[in-house]
């Protein structure tokens, strides 16, 4: 109860800014991650393994699928590479709450949301890692179920493409948050280099003092 009482005195300490960006960032957290375990219940629930529900003939199928591996069916299957895959979940979903929790007040809302769709995603496949086991849940790994066939469809000959790796929707978050990680790092630097003294145009620069010297000189 003290501990509470902490949080709650040190929450109401924060500027009006950081409180909002909390509040948005748990709210988004709690939403995505609901969404991600109804969506693979529903799917667990009414579907078989291998059946397919047509969204867009030829392109979009809901599929239901049980992944042992990493996203998108890639890594080490078996026990041995689920342990592994668990592991990383956790260091992963740590990492990006410790770094949330230490950068709060300096980040923009760009910044929060792309933190979120990260711990969303990684906390959502986190928990179908640890938990869903055939002595347990009747099943082994994580329920996947949205699949594209970028190459005709089904009854095309099967690509790399065709059909393309089945997901989930925190598979989803995990792509979408590292692209807009990356945009943001782009924008950082980008930035940064044109704030740099020295990372400025010699030849500006001569210019502009040329230009200094005339006036005075007139």
């Amino acid at each position: 109860m003290n501990k509470l009482k902490e949080l709650k005195e040190k929450f109401l300490s924060m500027d009006k800014k950081t409180r909002k960006g909390i509040i948005i960032f748990f709210s988004l957290f709690l939403a995505l991650f609901v969404l991600d375990v109804i969506s693979k219940w529903m799917c667990q629930l009414f579907l078989n393994v291998g059946d397919q529900v047509a969204i867009i003939p030829n392109f979009l199928y809901v599929t239901l699928y049980h992944n042992t591996k990493i996203a998108f069916s890639l890594g080490i299957d078996g026990v041995a590479g689920r342990a592994i895959n668990i592991v990383i979940s956790i260091v992963m979903s740590v990492l990006i709450a410790f770094y949330w929790i230490k950068n709060v007040k300096k980040m923009n809302y760009l910044e929060m949301a792309t933190a979120c769709l990260l711990l969303s995603g990684a906390f959502g496949n986190l928990i179908d890692r640890a938990f869903y086991w055939s002595n347990i849940t009747g099943f082994d790994g994580v329920i996947d179920f949205i699949q594209f066939y970028l190459g005709g469809g089904p009854s095309a000959p099967n690509s790399f493409v065709n059909p393309f790796a089945v997901f989930n929707l925190a598979d989803s978050y995990l792509t979408i948050g590292v692209i807009m990680m990356v945009i943001i790092l782009i924008i950082d630097s980008v930035k940064s280099s044109k704030n740099d003294p020295y990372n400025k145009n010699p030849l500006e620069s001569e210019t502009k003092d040329e230009g200094k010297e005339d006036v005075n000189s007139k």
